[in-house]
């Protein structure tokens, strides 16, 4: 079991969440009453972008902790959950339901990531923060591509950029014009035109 909870951590930690949520599907098997593994299962399933999967392992893994006696550990659970989907109304209700937070509960959960499911072995690099080392790169702008017609097409590199046309006729004609509004009058000038 040991050995499938450090495959887990290594598939999360490499970003293969669907084959991270198999892993802890086994392991569930093995240990269906383990919230922990729930919790595991659910960051998986984040990551995986499988928002509904991932707030039934939530609820699942805040029931066992209700069941184990651990209030803190099933609230922070319970508002993972919310945040998946803050307009679900029966996660909303149960974390209402669960009495206030004692001043003993106030310590955070050691549950809320997968690096806290088991022990490193003494061989294995403790696991760290992230923290960005540089500012985030700008994200180069998205292609935009538009069908003019048949046999004609449109694509700029991004917005605020020209247009260039490239029209199938025989023979092939490409063009570049600020805006498109200008191919489709027909109002382009012919100097820009280019045959290949």
């Amino acid at each position: 079991m040991r050995e499938l909870k450090e495959e887990a951590l290594d598939l999360y930690a490499q970003r293969r969440f669907t084959e991270c949520v198999q892993t802890y599907e086994r392991l569930l098997e093995l240990n269906p009453r383990d919230p922990s593994l729930y919790m595991g299962q659910a960051e998986a399933y984040r990551g995986a972008g499988s928002r509904r999967e991932a707030l039934n392992a939530f609820r699942m893994a805040a029931e066992l902790l209700l069941d184990e006696g651990d209030k803190a550990g099933a609230r922070a659970a319970l508002k993972a959950a919310l945040e998946l989907n803050p307009r679900n109304k029966e996660v909303a209700r149960a974390l209402e339901a669960l009495p206030p937070a004692d001043e003993e509960e106030t310590r955070p959960t050691p549950m809320t990531a997968p690096e806290a499911l088991f022990e490193y072995p003494p061989e294995r690099e403790q696991p760290r923060a992230w923290q960005r080392s540089e500012p985030p790169k700008a994200v180069p702008p998205q292609p935009e591509l538009r069908r003019l017609s048949d046999n004609a097409l449109a694509v700029r590199a991004g917005p605020g950029m020209a247009w260039v046309v490239v029209s199938s006729q025989t023979p092939l004609l490409t063009y570049e014009v600020e805006d498109l509004e200008q191919v489709a009058e027909r109002s382009h000038p012919p100097e820009v035109m280019l045959q290949h």
